[in-house]
């Protein structure tokens, strides 16, 4: 097994932190999340909040929200949490997705366009200048949902 390497360095900052709502985002990654769960493996989808006071240099600000993408059994050996009514499956669902038990290939909805609610949470944040420990808040995202631009919106509402 061949490994990569690399040299950069993670540099220690604070989260990001909107206030809390709805928002238009597209899907811009997802990858496995590193550390397995007690309950099985996850994979972190990373969104742009397409909000242009949360542009800066040209790039959206990005958040995250995770799922199951699959489940530890009793003996050690994992299954699939893509089912009929998981939550893998709603997220998908919301960026276009059909069900189908033929599989699903997360990289044909990179550039799909969600709505994202946005809450907040408290963590522990460490300054590396001064280690002093504060608690502070962050975003991250909570649900996706179809996103509906304002002309399909305004066509229901009328019908």
């Amino acid at each position: 097994m061949k490994l990569e390497a690399s040299d950069k360095v993670a540099v220690p900052q604070k989260r990001p932190f909107i206030k809390k709502g709805f928002y238009h985002a597209r899907l811009v990654k997802i990858k496995p999340k590193k550390n397995e769960i007690k309950f099985g493996k996850k994979i972190v989808l990373i969104f742009d909040i397409l909000d242009p006071k949360y542009q800066q240099n040209g790039k959206f600000l990005q958040l995250a929200t995770e799922v199951y993408s699959e489940y530890k059994q009793d003996d050690g050996s994992y299954r699939t949490a893509i089912t009929p009514n998981s939550n893998i499956t709603k997220t998908f669902q919301a960026l276009g997705w059909k069900f189908s038990t033929q599989g699903l290939d997360t990289n044909d909805f990179i550039g799909a366009e969600a709505e994202v609610l946005v809450e907040d949470y408290e963590y522990d944040w460490t300054d590396p200048a001064t280690t002093k420990t504060e608690k502070t808040r962050a975003s991250t995202i909570n649900d996706v949902n179809p996103w509906k631009d304002e002309a399909e919106v305004t066509e229901e509402t009328i019908q």
